[in-house]
């Protein structure tokens, strides 16, 4: 989830949900994070299930036709202590990278070291590229960080029998069909060998653990692990209510149905539901 760094009485960044109505679905979660020229956001990684090198890839969509950059560093307030990323210091030294316009997503050129039980933080400030003034009505959407494991390190990775197993990752190209949302169906080689590295890291399967409120039942699918949701709910365990809808419970969500006269935007109260209202407007719908 991105987190902004700072919030001045004009917010640097706000969430924002996309109509995906007729068009592709090009992005993860709930929406974006809109981002103003020249502010920050914090990812917070505190879920790594295995000690190793991952690669880290941003997704964004940019408004304008225009360049942007990210000023990157990585950060942990707890020395690590695996053996693996034991011996590395986390760094706060900032790096940067090109965020060009006609791109929906950047292999950042630097991995990281990551393991499990130690929180870290991921903070970026985009701007605008080759500009040394801020505009305060520039902004770019970003969707999220992607953690990618280096599948290398990886017992059963290593060898004449790893060899061939990475060779049928790159030849289906495997991996790469992650970089962008939503990943293509995967080849039939894919899905074994996607599963295998998923079990490695893991340390076998995973419990569906979908909701018993917001799912239809208890299986989920064997890829990914998403559970059948209610009508408005979303997550992989079908556990809060999609934006734009609120009240989760047994029957999932309702939508928000706020008016787009009287309102601020269609997001509301995930509880109550009531909507953010203009000057003058009441109701829960403002309407």
């Amino acid at each position: 989830r991105a987190k902004p760094c700072r919030c001045p009485a004009q917010p640097d960044v706000e969430e924002v949900v996309r109509d995906s109505a007729g068009r592709m679905v090009t992005w993860t979660g709930s929406g974006f994070a809109r981002v103003r020229d020249g502010a920050g956001l914090t990812f917070r990684v505190d879920n790594v299930p295995y000690p190793m090198d991952y690669e880290l890839l941003l997704r964004y969509e940019p408004e304008s036709a225009e360049d942007w950059e990210a000023v990157v560093s990585v950060s942990s307030r707890v020395l690590p202590t695996s053996s693996r990323c034991g011996n590395l210091l986390p760094s706060e030294q900032m790096y940067r990278e090109n965020l060009p316009h006609s791109q929906r997503y950047v292999l950042l050129s630097r991995p990281f070291c990551f393991e499990p039980s130690t929180p870290y933080e991921v903070t970026m400030r985009v701007q605008r590229a080759g500009v040394t003034q801020r505009h305060p009505g520039a902004f770019i959407l970003i969707d999220s960080l992607v953690l990618l494991p280096r599948v290398s390190e990886l017992p059963g990775f290593h060898g004449a029998e790893a060899a061939a197993r990475q060779e049928e990752l790159e030849r289906y190209q495997c991996l790469e069909v992650f970089h962008m949302a939503p990943p293509h169906p995967l080849a039939q080689a894919c899905a074994r060998l996607v599963c295998s590295v998923s079990a490695l890291m893991h340390g076998g399967a995973l419990p569906c653990q979908c909701d018993p409120q917001g799912s239809r039942s208890s299986e989920c699918q064997v890829q990914g692990g998403q559970c059948e949701c209610k009508p408005h709910v979303i997550g992989r365990r079908c556990d809060h209510c999609a934006p734009g809808s609120y009240g989760f419970g047994p029957l999932g969500c309702s939508p928000c149905t706020c008016s787009p006269a009287g309102s601020v935007s269609q997001l509301c109260d995930e509880v109550s539901g009531q909507c953010r209202c203009q000057p003058g407007a009441v109701g829960r719908q403002c309407d």
